[in-house]
């Protein structure tokens, strides 16, 4: 079957949306400014960034009740029950297991991208496709095609070679570690396994609901924004050293990103994760 030009267009917006959140997320983690504590640090925050990213999905929610309210957006399904979404048609917390998958799986990659190449992030997600292929014959029942299996094992060879490249030839200009990059590396490999299961599980039990995009990815940005926000607290008085975070007492997470935002005029370029991530899981919805 022959894709839309609209079809097109957001395999189009995927790709581009999701290198500026990879490269402006990036660029937060290398801005120094001073911290709780008046050192000047690296910003090493991905739970909070992590919260930037949801609130990005967030506003999807915010502009769809705008858009109902203003009459450019219908509240209604297509089907032919023509059923309404803000009368009960379905219950919102189908998306809380989404939405817990994708804190987790967002979580580790911006770990993982602390610890490695921002280049090496982008195309290490690309695992995604061979475990999602693997869970959807495995739960969705699907039967997969000669050309898709080879499409999956032509993915793994360049895995491969993104992960051979890392170790074998690092770039001498990063203070990077190898043990570093190889950390990072498989958090994100890692990582893919769990947007591969919120994929699955959002095509088993949501796409049959038919909801707009804008509102499936609020709601999984609300519920995904709540919770990690509540684990925020608990991070606070989690210690796991300064080797990785370089967090005032060795804490997991700290408050001190907020003194760091405002401290250096380069950080409201996180917006840029905001505004990306929102266009981002729109076009992949």
């Amino acid at each position: 079957m022959a894709w839309t030009s609209y079809q097109k267009f957001l395999a189009l917006l995927m790709v581009v949306t999701g290198s500026v959140n990879t490269i402006a997320t990036k660029w937060a983690d290398k801005l120094q400014s001073k911290n709780s504590e008046g050192k000047v640090v690296e910003f090493n925050h991905p739970f909070l960034q992590a919260c930037s990213m949801f609130l990005g999905e967030l506003s999807c929610l915010i502009l769809f009740k705008i858009l109902v309210c203003t009459g450019r957006q219908s509240n209604r399904t297509d089907d032919k029950d023509n059923q309404t979404l803000n009368s009960g048609s379905f219950n919102p917390l189908i998306f809380l297991a989404p939405a817990l998958c994708d804190l987790t799986a967002t979580s580790t990659m911006y770990v993982g991208l602390n610890l490695t190449y921002a280049s090496s992030f982008q195309m290490l997600r690309g695992a995604v496709i061979v475990f999602t292929g693997l869970l959807s014959v495995a739960f969705l029942d699907k039967h997969m095609k000669r050309y898709e299996w080879l499409g999956i094992f032509i993915v793994i060879v360049g895995l491969i070679c993104v992960g051979l490249s890392d170790v074998i030839n690092p770039d001498a200009s990063s203070n990077l570690s190898q043990n570093s990059i190889i950390t990072g590396d498989l958090l994100i490999v890692m990582a893919q396994i769990i947007v591969a299961t919120q994929m699955v599980v959002e095509e088993k039990f949501i796409t049959k609901h038919n909801v707009p995009p804008l509102l499936g990815v609020g709601w999984e940005g609300l519920f995904g924004f709540v919770t990690l926000c509540i684990l925020l607290v608990p991070m606070y008085y989690i210690k796991v050293g300064n080797s990785v975070f370089n967090n005032p007492g060795g804490r997991l997470e700290d408050a001190g990103g907020k003194p760091q935002i405002s401290n250096n005029w380069g950080f409201p370029g996180i917006i840029g994760t905001v505004v990306s991530i929102a266009f981002f899981n729109f076009a992949g919805f």
